[in-house]
């Protein structure tokens, strides 16, 4: 008879703890829900013989209260913590249950992100959904919305100042072979690719500047960007160096470049123009400031009341020939005059 009457008070008891679980859950206080759940669940043997459904129940109640947790953190917009909830709950019954859960949460929270321009936040949301929640319909979305989000990364990576990241980014868009993200990204492609050119020029990284505008011209050759990276790679080039004598002191004196030069026999030659002129200064520096792209020109020396060429005693050719090329200025350091 004790046995039976303790055995009934516990059965009480449990049905008890099981309510105010339920009524905690359904007034938001999860945690102490679930913390309920886990004592009921605990509660085995034959001192609970009169309810032995009650542990079983409670587990299944405290799956529930945490979905219904993550849930609620989720709808206030605290999407981490929401997906940690989720994931907390590690039941294979509602694996997949959670996976949709946590898919279409992460998604919603990716189109918010785009709306209001956190293109950066809204990729790493779909990336989130891909890592997470792969296999179902909410990582299918993901996977067409990424490019397309990536792409809003690249605009905003061009207005920031960082164009030479947002030509990274649009290589990345279009091998993903979404076209509606490479629509976008083709759009992308002249400003990015030009604004990048310019800052490798500022930042003198001639070959990556010519390589983003011989790419522009030559993938978008009507975008308004071609004309004007056919413009950079066409503009003349300043020429520069320092003219010495052959113990190192500097000498000023006019200098030019000559467009064209003939051997003629017995060691002879002829220069004619059109001529580049400049002129060396006290510390024997000199800068031709437009010279056009070609060459070779020829470095002449005003020097005993004429032009004088150097010539290399070995080619019987001029010493300093100067070809000039696409974005690079030209640096002939020291010019040395014989003495």
């Amino acid at each position: 008879m004790a046995l039976l009457g303790v055995t009934l008070g516990a059965a009480s008891a449990t049905s008890a703890a099981t309510s105010t679980a339920a009524r905690l859950a359904a007034s938001g206080d999860f945690g102490r829900a679930i913390a309920m759940d886990e004592q009921i669940s605990e509660r085995t043997g034959p001192l609970y013989l009169f309810d032995g459904s009650a542990a079983g129940g409670a587990v299944s109640a405290g799956e529930q209260t945490i979905l219904s947790w993550a849930a609620a953190l989720g709808r206030a917009g605290d999407v981490d913590a929401a997906v940690a909830v989720y994931r907390s709950e590690d039941s294979p019954a509602l694996r997949a249950q959670v996976a949709e859960a946590v898919g279409t949460l992460l998604l919603d929270a990716a189109a918010a992100d785009a709306a209001r321009g956190a293109y950066p936040s809204a990729v790493l949301r779909l990336q989130q959904v891909e890592e997470l929640a792969s296999g179902t319909e909410a990582a299918q979305q993901a996977a067409g919305q990424l490019p397309v989000d990536q792409a809003g990364v690249a605009r905003m990576l061009v207005a920031e100042g960082y164009p030479a990241d947002a030509v990274t980014t649009l290589d990345e868009v279009v091998s993903e072979g979404s076209p509606t993200a490479t629509r976008s990204a083709d759009s992308l492609y002249p400003t990015a690719l030009l604004a990048a050119a310019r800052q490798a020029v500022t930042d003198r990284s001639y070959k990556e500047a010519l390589a983003d505008l011989t790419r522009l011209v030559a993938s978008f050759p009507q975008a308004a960007q071609a004309a004007q990276a056919r413009a950079l790679l066409a503009a003349p080039q300043t020429v520069s160096g320092t003219l010495v004598d052959g113990t190192g002191k500097a000498i000023a004196g006019p200098v030019r470049l000559s467009t064209h030069y003939t051997a003629e026999p017995g060691g002879m030659y002829e220069t004619t123009g059109p001529f580049f002129h400049a002129t060396a200064d006290s510390s024997g520096d000199f800068t031709f400031t437009a010279v056009p792209i070609g060459g070779p020109y020829v470095l002449e020396v005003y020097t005993g009341g004429d032009w004088t060429t150097l010539i290399d005693p070995t080619t019987h050719q001029p010493a300093h020939p100067v070809t000039v090329t696409s974005l690079i200025p030209v640096d002939l350091t020291f010019v040395v005059l014989p003495s």
